[in-house]
């Protein structure tokens, strides 16, 4: 019995602290972009259930064995892929994209953001199997059949920010497994080229995006508009910014879903520099210490795997995030983690939070159970 619940003693207290202070942080954020805004009043107080789902999630997840959702793991890829088609076929439509399955009147989720943790889980396990094979060109085909196939049912959701995030943890393991250097210089020219193809075929407001970002004298008026807002907004927050629930571009409404996408501009503008950016900032980098930490103690290469694969995902949604607020990228619709809105997105961060705990509390080969 003790060789079971020993493994608690290696909970990493100060990872799941840093989760807990950045949500609590979301939350008082959307609680100031929503205020003024009848429809949106609840969604603060879902956001605080949602977080409360997670924790319990976070420490049911830590609890079981990561080697067994491993071992699964074929399971788990054609339950993810399943879902997807799902969507696919019978999605509900929000925003002329497909994304969503409704479960009660006033709760969706969205199996591509569970799929951003869950494809962690199984890719590892798929390359841990494919070491002595990773020096082979067929072997790197089939690491791209393997996270192509999700990447290519979220494309025609469509959702081309959440494609391209698959594509970078499909890079940052491969990376870590070792891939020869030539297969990568062989992929990014496939995949130049398959950009080229592709591009027409984008969404109108997926271009739009893009003609924004690249041409923005060219670009509709309408498409830019929460762009310069954005961008107005972080430049007049300064260092100590206007207050909370003070900001003008967000409290007057000129900046649109800022409690989603833009909500680093709306944070920075309230909070500044300072107690804005500088403590979200921190924050998330604080927790992405922490997850790579315990891919080096991991004690196997498929915990390694997964661990380096959530850091990938955390890192990169926040560089996007804030990189489209100051308009650095264009802008894909991806969300700051654990800050934005959303009970799919908090709920599946809190998992994979659960998950890399996993991995930490069993350092040790012989605590299996």
């Amino acid at each position: 019995m003790f060789s079971k619940t020993s493994v608690w003693r290696h909970f990493d207290i100060w990872l799941i602290a840093a989760v807990l202070l950045l949500t609590a942080y979301g939350i008082l954020m959307i609680r100031s972009a929503v205020t003024g805004a009848p429809a949106f009043q609840r969604l603060p107080g879902q956001q605080v259930v949602w977080a409360i789902v997670g924790i319990i999630i976070t420490l049911v997840v830590a609890a079981i064995d990561y080697r067994y959702l491993t071992s699964s793991h074929w399971y788990i890829y054609i339950g993810l892929i399943l879902s997807l088609i799902f969507v696919v076929a019978a999605g509900q439509i929000n925003n002329d994209a497909r994304r969503w399955i409704q479960v009660t009147t006033n709760f969706q989720i969205q199996p591509s953001e569970f799929g951003r943790i869950l494809i962690t889980v199984t890719f590892a396990q798929f390359l841990a199997h494919r070491q002595k094979r990773i020096n082979r060109f067929s072997n790197t085909i089939a690491t791209l059949v393997y996270v192509g196939i999700p990447v290519g049912l979220i494309f025609i959701q469509p959702d081309l920010g959440m494609s391209v995030l698959y594509l970078v943890i499909w890079f940052v393991m491969v990376w870590l497994a070792g891939l020869p250097l030539s297969h990568f210089v062989t992929i990014a020219v496939i995949g130049v080229v398959t950009a080229v193809i592709v591009y027409p075929n984008l969404a109108d407001y997926q271009k739009a995006r893009v003609t924004t970002f690249f041409n923005p004298e060219d670009a509709n008026e309408e498409d830019i508009f929460n762009v310069d807002q954005a961008e107005i907004s972080v430049g007049s927050g300064g260092l100590w910014g206007k207050g909370y629930m003070q900001g003008t571009q967000s409290q007057l409404g000129f900046l649109r879903v800022q409690h989603t996408d833009f909500i680093f501009s709306m944070l920075t503008e309230e909070m500044g520099l300072i107690f804005g950016s500088l403590v979200v900032l921190s924050l998330m980098s604080f927790i992405l210490m922490r997850i790579l930490r315990a891919a080096s103690l991991s004690p196997d290469p498929a915990g390694k795997y997964i661990c380096t694969g959530i850091a990938a995902v955390l890192f990169f949604q926040t560089f996007v995030s804030v990189g489209m607020n100051v308009r650095l990228l264009p802008v894909t619709g991806l969300t700051l983690p654990f800050v934005s809105y959303g009970g799919s997105s908090l709920i599946t961060l809190f998992l994979a939070i659960g998950v890399v705990q996993s991995v930490l509390m069993r350092q040790r080969k012989q605590e299996f159970g």
